[in-house]
């Protein structure tokens, strides 16, 4: 496993999705099977928040089962093909530590693989603190993160903020780019969910991640 580079900020974790959109929206192509699960139980019609939306992998889906897709990223070059690929969504720059949207004026919201990209425990929290803020009352999130107990991470080197923070290499196009994780122990997503004030409705491990379902109350 590569070895961190330097400490690691949202505004470098961006830049470093820009400089491999194209070749990463080729190679991550399939929904995750929980995302997909996710989607089936949602309301017709549900106003739905693709956080970290990428290039709109989640999106799709959401948008064939007629659902109204807003997808926000701090990736301007994943962003753009994001648009041109679906341009019945609609697509937005923005920071997820800080939504740029209205308080409940989401029915659902989707966080796949966002979070463990966030450099500190603070902001992972603050992420989700902002995404209960624009669910309406009794609304769903799904969330979900690497998990730190994977064999390909049995050698790591714990990072300088604490245990479970790697680099892990991106190759494509002969040339290699580090991007930064947290990976999770158990039940570490579930204390931060019910830290942001949400409750857990669901929360299980399905293949390398940990999954949970957050309800805001009423």
């Amino acid at each position: 496993m590569a070895a961190p580079p330097e400490p690691s900020t949202r505004g470098a974790i961006a830049r470093v999705y820009n400089e491999i959109a194209t070749e990463y929206s080729r190679a991550r192509t399939t929904p995750w099977p929980a995302v997909l699960e996710f989607i089936d139980t949602l309301p017709p019609r549900s106003r739905v928040l693709d956080a970290g939306c990428g290039h709109g992998r989640h999106a799709a889906p959401l948008l064939e089962g007629g659902h109204v897709v807003v997808g926000l990223d701090a990736s301007m070059g994943l962003l753009d093909i994001a648009r041109g690929a679906l341009p019945s969504a609609s697509f937005a720059l923005g920071d997820v530590c800080r939504l740029p949207l209205r308080d409940r004026a989401f029915t659902a919201a989707i966080a796949a693989a966002v979070i463990h990209h966030l450099p500190s425990e603070g902001e992972r929290l603050q992420a989700l603190r902002e995404i209960a803020r624009v669910l309406a009352p009794r609304s769903r999130a799904l969330v979900t993160v690497w998990a730190r107990e994977q064999s390909r991470f049995d050698d790591v080197v714990e990072g300088p903020r604490g245990s479970g923070d790697v680099w892990v290499p991106w190759r494509a196009g002969g040339r290699e780019v580090l991007r930064f994780y947290h990976l999770f122990v158990d039940n570490e997503l579930s204390g931060l969910v019910l830290k942001a004030g949400l409750r857990v409705a669901k929360y299980f491990r399905s293949g390398d991640n940990y999954v949970a379902v957050a309800e805001r109350h009423g």
